[in-house]
């Protein structure tokens, strides 16, 4: 039984919403009828709900204030508002608070009854996909979360390279089964659309769409539509940057150059030349490498090796991926020269590395 909080200033409103409807026969439980957004938030200091039903105008704090905190500290609740008004300002608050409805006094019943049918349909979905995920062992579910997370918040600039962050969730998705990797996927998508969607919808709607229409449902597709996925994170990051609705760490003077080691570092697995981060930052070729190197203190290709070699031994030193998909995760296709540069570069061979690192 699904537990519903409902909150209204009027007292007849309130009863009304707590005994004319069969909540019981709807797989609800009503678990408090209360009269102002504060008892809302304290009852939820100690009771967990899953929806709450609420009047826009309350008196100390509205229904959108308590929509904007519940969103931020119970985001798993669905939040139906309530008002007295066709005020589209009021909506539009609503909307940016991710409300599930919004319905305008007086209270027709048979719709609010329609919207708990939808809102249940998808708690048991959620519910059904959380029993899933949990299946395959409580250590690895915790950690494909966290690695959901993860890349999630390396598209959003924050933490390390998108690269990585999907590279380190890679190996859980090759293990588990194609109905926990959809579930995975789904919910990297989700939380990635509300990640972006208060920056910019449309960007968020659009990103959504195409990442919509990679699936990764069997083993013999999973390289090429996991390219795909890390392709379109990756450009998702350049253009929250390239809109300045993130700002990238900057470890250099020259915007330019900062905005060019971003790129590189977010799109190390991929097949990219110098031309390419030269059009990105809007330079010419030539020009960007004597600006690269004036700023850098290193050349451009000597910055690729450093960046790609450092990667490779960061994902060597926290998991035990083979060289192969070590080679390809930093952008070499070519295993037996990504283990020549290795070599080169760090002084043994990768396994010789991770022979070292395990003793």
């Amino acid at each position: 039984m699904y537990k519903v909080i409902i909150a209204d200033d009027e007292p007849l409103i309130r009863a009304g919403l707590g005994f004319r409807n069969n909540w019981e026969a709807m797989g609800f439980e009503v678990a408090a009828i209360l009269e102002d957004g504060t008892d809302v938030m304290k009852y939820l200091e100690s009771n967990r709900a899953d929806v709450l039903l609420t009047d826009i105008c309350m008196y100390q704090m509205s229904g959108l204030e308590v929509a904007e905190k519940v969103r931020t500290l119970y985001p798993w609740m669905k939040v139906v508002l309530l008002s007295g008004y066709k005020e589209f300002e009021y909506a539009r608050q609503a909307m940016r608070c991710q409300v599930y409805e919004y319905l305008i006094k007086p209270i027709d019943y048979e719709k609010l009854r329609e919207i708990f049918r939808q809102i249940k349909q998808e708690l048991d979905q959620s519910s059904h996909e959380e029993k899933l995920l949990q299946s395959f062992g409580e250590e690895a579910y915790s950690k494909a979360l966290e690695l959901t997370k993860a890349v999630t918040g390396s598209v959003m600039g924050e933490g390390e390279q998108t690269w990585m962050a999907y590279a380190r969730l890679t190996p859980i998705l090759q293990e588990v089964p194609p109905q926990v990797k959809q579930i995975l996927v789904q919910r990297l998508l989700h939380e990635m659309y509300e990640r972006i969607v208060d920056k910019d919808k449309p960007l968020a709607d659009d990103f959504s769409a195409k990442l919509r229409a990679i699936t990764l449902p069997d083993a013999e597709n999973d390289v090429e539509s996991g390219r795909g996925v890390i392709e379109l994170l990756s450009e998702l990051h350049d253009e929250l940057v390239s809109r300045n609705l993130i700002i990238s760490e900057k470890t250099v003077v020259d915007d330019s150059i900062a905005k060019a080691c971003n790129y590189i570092n977010n799109h190390l697995g991929e097949d990219f030349t110098c031309g390419d981060v030269a059009d990105f930052v809007h330079l010419s070729q030539r020009h960007f490498i004597r600006r690269f190197r004036s700023e850098m203190k290193e050349t451009y290709t000597d910055y690729l090796l450093r960046v790609r070699m450092e990667g490779a031994m960061r994902l060597m030193d926290e998991n035990s991926m083979d060289a192969k998909d070590i080679a390809q995760a930093v952008g070499y296709q070519d295993e037996k020269y990504f283990r020549q540069l290795f070599k080169k570069y760090v002084g043994c061979s990768p396994r010789e590395y991770q022979r070292r690192k395990n003793t």
